[in-house]
């Protein structure tokens, strides 16, 4: 890896301190305070990412021989684990609070979840304790994946925040969990094959689509109950 990729270590934090700063002259301390615990929370997912790798290993599925591990790699060990450990926190912790009162405010905080989630995957991905074969340019993943992230952040945010005020919380905290870990592990299948053609197909269709959500979910607006 180039040590121009090392850089990117310090994107998500500086993001994070960015929003921090800014929505606490937005709104109020309280307000920022949940984006730290949001950011924490993120951190935290880290260690669910880690066991399913860890376990993966033992069993030799890091071993990129075929089509099938590949896609069990990119959807399960990476993607679902990696979600499901952001998703836990943000879902239990982060989303009861009272501070989160509009749709907007879960994709805010979902996104400051995936920041600390990412400051630390990086990390790990850098460190590669697996010694997994991967076989894609990890410099350009290395600048890549803080962006990606916060855009399967918009994702489960919409679905998790707009679930605080509607009846089917778990369908839609579920549809928040199952869509983010599908378009992470599209993203990942994309890399790990080398197809940069179908990424940036995937890139631009998910831009779109999170683009609608985050308009969606900044105009929605709950009734008073």
């Amino acid at each position: 890896m180039r040590p121009l990729a090392y850089v990117t270590l310090s994107f998500a934090p500086v993001i994070a301190m960015a929003m921090i700063f800014y929505f606490g002259q937005r709104y109020n301390k309280a307000y920022s305070n949940l984006l730290l615990r949001s950011f924490l929370a993120g951190a935290c997912g880290v260690l669910v990412l880690l066991a399913a790798e860890s376990l993966s290993a033992m069993l030799g599925l890091n071993d990129l021989c075929s089509l099938k591990r590949t896609l069990f790699f990119s959807f399960i060990t990476v993607a679902l684990s990696s979600e499901l450990g952001k998703f836990i926190l943000y879902r239990y912790v982060i989303i009861p609070s009272n501070l989160i009162s509009r749709p907007i405010h879960g994709i805010t905080c979902s996104i400051m979840t995936a920041l600390g989630f990412a400051t630390f995957a990086l990390v790990l991905f850098m460190v590669d304790p697996f010694s997994t074969q991967l076989r894609f340019p990890t410099t350009m993943y290395a600048f890549v994946m803080v962006p990606a992230n916060i855009m399967f952040a918009v994702i489960m945010g919409f679905f998790v925040g707009m679930a605080k005020f509607m009846k089917a919380r778990f369908v839609f905290s579920l549809t928040g969990l199952l869509g983010a870990a599908f378009f992470h592990g599209i993203f990942n299948f994309c890399m790990l094959t080398n197809d940069f053609k179908l990424l940036s197909l995937f890139s631009f269709g998910s831009t779109i689509i999170v683009f609608i959500l985050g308009l969606k979910a900044a105009y929605t607006v709950p009734e008073p109950s």
